[in-house]
């Protein structure tokens, strides 16, 4: 389509990752241009993502700013690509490794990222100390990338440019990160991690501002020098830790978002979800390796049908799916691999003509960036390893809602601060367990229940302008660490099967609060204790577990009407436990349907293996309803899902059904208002058109 922006019709796309060391002169010694390009068209790639560097930092062009990798023997590996891949048609993103470089560590000490103890990275032991990270507060560090990219796009036609770890991989106590946060607010680097204090906080949005200055730089780097080409930065890290210091806000700096995952089917379905709302163009980009189960492997190829179904998992939210391959050292790919991709992008061809529309969000879980932390981190200092240890109660609760709402397939979407001014757009807004809110959020919040929204809220919420909000006093948190809940007479119906004496188990602490005389809030359920606390071994009731004992009159579950709005707030994360416990999942949905007050845009029957996506595209009159079967996160092929009902609320006189991409006429009738489809058998993927007048 002439005038289109390569993206928009690019969702099949390549990356071979090229991280290879020198010292061994086999190293890259038979890398061909010719047959590597040969790989991609044998695998149906639409666009690649071509090395210019790599974490070790070698570059792959003749440079002149830094140190070209000496396996190429001179030649001009990025430029022999780039002329062969737009020969054949294929779009060319470059690929530009930040912060993570080894040759720039080892030549400029004074670049390194030094940890809190003193140390740098390569110091670390075991593969750890493989990495050099370089500080982008180093002023010689910034002119060095900034001088790279320059040369790239001085010499080079392309069409886009991705940035590689765009993140804090530890907090720096550098003598760079020293002097500009002395010279900003007059003030030492803080040691001690504590959420309650402003220097803490401050200290941490500095962090988050300059990571975002210096995305910011390179961003504008490549937009002065070359207005048309894309650029994306690293953004896996939507839901890493604090430590990060990736916001909301680095999308700012993308014309897409995207980033490489290597979980299972719901930390896919939370991605791609997040991204759709999160990047500013569509399509985002999900990528994920075709070793299993990760990068870390080299040789174990994931069996065809994983692939399949997470390349039809993101194309069912319609993204586009990258594959990351790893060349071997000596330069050689595996013909079988690109075959195999090859197989799995043909079928997925056939649907990209119609990926139009927008995502049916009637429920949107908040995801707060701002909350990736945990309170009782309180004391500590920061670790030296980004990863180690650190549970994210913000996290854990958004993916157990996630998994409760798309397993009894109802219509959600996930959206973060960059989607503030839309809230009127869902029926009900989910906040699991956010620790912070900022006094915008706040009040946007309260005024999309005055005017007619539905909150669900769960504990640590409350210690954020919520509380007024709500009309809950905050007290602190239980000393337990396994409690209950009790639902009082006017929460049964939410609390099915659960009762005083049998409350509902929640195996962590909850939040203490109170209502203020004459409040006009429901008490919904109440805490019930342990008989004694769990942590102390010389008095127990029970061996073996902590069975409740003590009923409390502090509130559990409190509903309040505000406006022509409804807030309820729980003290524990129910939502955070749908991934274990059938009961927790349950009453999560009860609760959730409790606050859906008009017909949602799709309901369904199906097993909680399919997940259902409904766009409704305005200017065709269109439905397209997306159904990916996914039932094996370690490859085992599908089995056939047969007799699946999907009752979609269409706006107008529905006209017809068909199957995607053949045209096949899907028999339907009206029930209610409701356009009732049943499709007889989905494999892995199935895609309807509804058209109406």
């Amino acid at each position: 389509m002439p005038g289109r922006p390569w993206y928009k019709l690019s969702y099949r796309r390549n990356l071979v990752d090229m991280h290879i060391e020198e010292w061994n002169e086999e190293f890259l010694s038979r890398l061909d241009p010719k047959k590597y390009v040969e790989m991609l068209k044998k695998a149906r790639v639409k666009s690649a993502m071509i090395y210019a560097n790599s974490h070790v930092g070698y570059c792959y062009w003749p440079t002149k700013t830094g140190h070209m990798h000496k396996g190429l023997k001179g030649r001009d590996f990025l430029g022999e690509i780039i002329e062969l891949c737009h020969k054949e048609g294929i779009d060319v993103i470059i690929y530009y490794s930040l912060i993570f470089n080894n040759w720039a560590y080892e030549m400029h000490p004074e670049w390194r990222i030094v940890d809190i103890e003193g140390r740098t990275s390569r110091e670390y032991p075991g593969r750890a100390g493989r990495y050099g990270v370089c500080c982008p507060n180093a002023p010689g560090y910034r002119e060095f990338v900034v001088s790279q990219i320059e040369e790239l796009c001085e010499n080079y036609d392309f069409e886009g440019i991705f940035f590689d770890m765009t993140f804090w991989p530890t907090v720096c106590y550098c003598q760079n990160c020293k002097r500009r946060y002395k010279g900003e607010t007059g003030k030492e680097l803080p040691t001690v991690i504590d959420w309650d204090d402003p220097d803490w906080i401050l200290f941490q949005n500095k962090r988050e501002e300059w990571l975002l200055e210096f995305a910011a730089l390179v961003t504008s780097i490549v937009k002065k020098l070359k207005p048309g080409v894309t650029v994306e930065h690293q953004y896996s890290t939507i839901a890493a830790p604090w430590t990060f210091a990736v916001t909301e806000r680095l999308a700012e700096h993308c014309d897409y978002v995207g980033g490489d995952f290597y979980g299972g089917v719901l930390e896919q379905s939370f991605a791609c979800k997040l991204y759709y709302n999160l990047t500013p163009r569509k399509p985002f980009e999900y990528m994920t390796s075709i070793c299993f189960p990760s990068l870390a492997d080299h040789t174990t190829v994931k069996p065809e049908a994983l692939i399949e179904a997470q390349a039809f998992m993101t194309l069912a939210h319609q993204g586009a799916f990258l594959i990351i391959d790893a060349i071997d050292p000596v330069g050689t790919l595996d013909k079988r691999r690109y075959e195999l991709i090859g197989r799995i992008y043909e079928r997925l061809s056939r649907y990209e003509e119609f990926l139009e529309g927008e995502l049916c969000q009637d429920i949107a879980i908040y995801f707060s960036f701002d909350s990736k932390f945990d309170f009782s981190e309180k004391g500590r200092k920061p670790s030296t390893r980004a990863f180690a240890g650190t549970r994210l109660p913000h996290v854990e609760s958004a993916l157990g809602a996630t998994e409760a709402l798309r397993t009894h397939h109802i219509p959600f979407g996930i959206i973060s601060k960059r989607n503030l001014k839309d809230l009127s757009r869902h029926k009900v807004l989910i906040l699991p367990n956010v620790l912070r809110l900022s006094d915008e959020e706040v009040e946007a919040i309260r005024e999309y229940v005055i005017n007619g929204g539905s909150v669900y809220a769960s504990k640590f919420a409350l210690r954020s302008g919520l509380a007024k909000v709500l009309g809950v006093d905050y007290l602190g948190e239980t000393t337990e660490d396994f409690t209950y809940i009790a639902p009082t007479q006017e929460g049964q119906a939410l609390l099915k099967g659960i009762t005083t004496q049998y409350p509902l188990s929640i195996p962590g602490s909850q939040v203490l609060a109170e209502l203020p005389p004459k409040s006009d809030a429901e008490v919904l359920a109440t805490i019930t204790l342990p008989y004694t606390d769990p942590d102390d071994a010389s008095k127990f009731a029970s061996i073996h577990s902590n069975p409740p004992g003590i009923p409390t009159d502090y509130p559990a579950l409190v509903r309040k009407r505000l406006g022509k709005g409804i807030i309820i707030w729980c003290s524990a994360p129910i939502e955070a436990y749908a991934t274990r416990y059938v009961k927790h999942r349950s009453v999560f949905m009860n609760i959730i349907r409790s606050l859906i007050k008009e017909p949602l845009s799709f309901e369904a029957e199906a097993p909680e293996c399919v997940e259902i996506l409904l766009f409704h595209d305005l200017e065709q009159k269109r439905y397209i309803i997306n159904v990916i079967n996914f039932q094996s996160e370690i490859g085992v092929p599908n089995v056939p899902i047969h007799d699946i009902t999907v009752r979609v609320r269409a706006e107008g006189h529905p006209l017809r059904v068909r199957q995607l991409p053949e045209e096949k006429p899907i028999p339907f009738e009206l029930d209610g208002g409701y356009t009732v489809i049943r499709i007889p058998t989905v494999k892995t993927f199935c895609m309807l058109a509804l058209d109406y007048r």
